[in-house]
């Protein structure tokens, strides 16, 4: 079990989507327009989740798409929602496994 835990991450490490996140994440560090964009975004999230308002959730949403709109942001985004989705789908496989194998013993 273990060896194949092992190359389901070896083959997502190995994937495109992933070297390609690991490479435009390393881009967005050197980037300090989105460094302190995502700073602001931080912070408005701190406030936001302390009282609540609705200027600061408009204010929170305003900094959110600046960041969308950067290209490098967005295409690090869609590469990372992508790896994701391949994270979520072998974790729903084993979820289904498990709950597969306990069940038979269960009876």
């Amino acid at each position: 079990m273990n060896k194949a835990v092992e190359e389901i991450v070896w083959t997502i490490k190995e994937s495109l989507e992933y070297k390609k996140c690991l490479e435009l994440k390393k881009l967005m560090q050197d980037n300090d327009d989105i460094k302190q964009l995502i700073a602001k975004i931080k912070l408005k999230q701190k406030e936001y989740v302390k009282y609540e308002t609705e200027d600061v959730k408009e204010e929170l949403d305003e900094l959110e798409k600046k960041l969308e709109e950067i290209p490098l942001y967005y295409e690090y985004n869609k590469y990372l929602t992508k790896v994701n989705e391949m994270i979520n789908l072998v974790k729903d496989e084993l979820n289904d496994y498990f709950d597969k194998l306990l069940n038979e013993e269960a009876y």
